[in-house]
């Protein structure tokens, strides 16, 4: 694998786990495990994502159909 290659796994990595990581960790310090906020702003960080990543995905489909016009 050159290192282009690994270059671009790498950034897909830290940019699709990093954030949830992140948010876990300061949700998890803040509110502590027992109660009930943190579960429910990782699903919807994870639900956020989830959808953006569909939405830009159509965006492009109707863009590289013409159904958008610019």
């Amino acid at each position: 694998m050159n290192i282009n290659k690994l270059n671009r796994a790498l950034n897909y990595t830290l940019n699709k786990f990093c954030p949830i990581l992140s948010v876990g960790l300061v949700c998890f310090l803040g509110f502590g495990l027992d109660t009930w906020e943190p579960y429910v702003i990782l699903g919807l960080v994870v639900f956020t994502q989830n959808f953006h990543y569909r939405a830009g995905y159509s965006v492009a489909i109707c863009e590289e159909r013409g159904l958008i016009q610019k």
